[in-house]
């Protein structure tokens, strides 16, 4: 409770933030300029037209991560497919890949273009440091059984490692737990079989490394992406409140949230995390699924 308390009270990384933010705009006066332009690009080469594109502002754009190495994001194109069916609420969602920049700058510019960020534990999250005022970052927390090493990522009553460089920034930080299923590995084994499955997985840490959270690779169901879309990045709301309430009724967890509590009160920081109550009810409906 006592690191709970300082870590809710630590302002650090938001003061990181707002300094590199502000040598960043310093050194480079057309920096603004620069980000419009590179929503603009990102948004043509979605395949929009110049017309569709005239205010850039108008847009959402969501940069769904990709990596080469290790925890790589199997079925990405499933959710940017999923994501065209909000073209007309003018939502775009792109691939990110920072191993793919140039240089620093293009991925200050990448991240700085961007409405939300989605990715798995620490890949390449870490930049969604550079995401605008009031973007979000949705977290998903990998999957990892009671018997293996690791539940600290996947926390949902405290920040996540990575969560903490968002915490109490002006920043929405969101986490959603992965089930079994993201897991493509062993799944001729059914899950109700928890001592064979948990064989199958032994095996296959011990023979290829592959199991391990922070090595394999992982499959997101896209109605996940879409969910984020639909129920909390269009709504639009900074009510505290709201917010809470969205995040709750989906099974999001709020671990940093910059809200207002009425239309006329100043932003602040708001931690709406779940307990171990809810999280033990989720992973009993999750095992009642895979019984089913």
């Amino acid at each position: 409770d006592k690191d709970k308390k300082q870590i809710d009270n630590c302002t650090t990384y938001n003061d990181l933030r707002q300094d590199s933010l502000a040598r960043y705009a310093r050194k480079d006066p057309l920096l603004q300029q620069k980000i419009r332009e590179y929503r603009r690009q990102t948004l043509s080469a979605a395949g929009l037209s110049s017309e569709e594109v005239d205010d850039v502002d108008e847009w959402k754009i969501v940069g769904l991560t990709e990596r080469k190495l290790r925890r790589i994001w199997l079925n990405i194109n499933d959710s940017v497919r999923a994501c065209d069916g909000f073209r007309k609420q003018k939502v775009v969602c792109i691939t990110v890949n920072v191993e793919e920049t140039a240089s620093p700058e293009e991925q200050l510019l990448m991240h700085s273009s961007l409405d939300a960020l989605v990715g798995i534990h620490g890949a390449q999250l870490t930049q969604g440091i550079f995401l605008p005022r009031q973007g979000y970052i949705l977290e998903l927390l990998p999957w990892i059984p009671h018997w293996s090493w690791g539940e600290w990522v996947a926390s949902t009553s405290a920040p996540t490692p990575v969560g903490v460089m968002f915490h109490n920034t002006d920043l929405n930080h969101l986490g959603y737990a992965l089930d079994r299923d993201s897991v493509p590995l062993c799944k001729h084994v059914s899950p109700v079989n928890q001592t064979e499955e948990m064989e199958c997985f032994r095996v296959e840490q011990k023979q290829n490394k592959t199991f391990s959270w922070d090595r394999r690779s992982f499959e997101v169901d896209s109605d996940v992406v879409t969910t984020f879309i639909s129920s909390i990045l269009l709504q639009n709301s900074t009510n505290c409140d709201s917010m809470k309430s969205r995040a709750s009724e989906n099974e999001f967890v709020l671990y940093n949230a910059y809200c207002s509590r009425g239309v006329e009160d100043e932003f602040s920081t708001e931690h709406y995390y779940r307990n171990a109550n809810e999280s033990a009810a989720s992973q009993q409906k999750e095992r009642a699924n895979e019984q089913r």
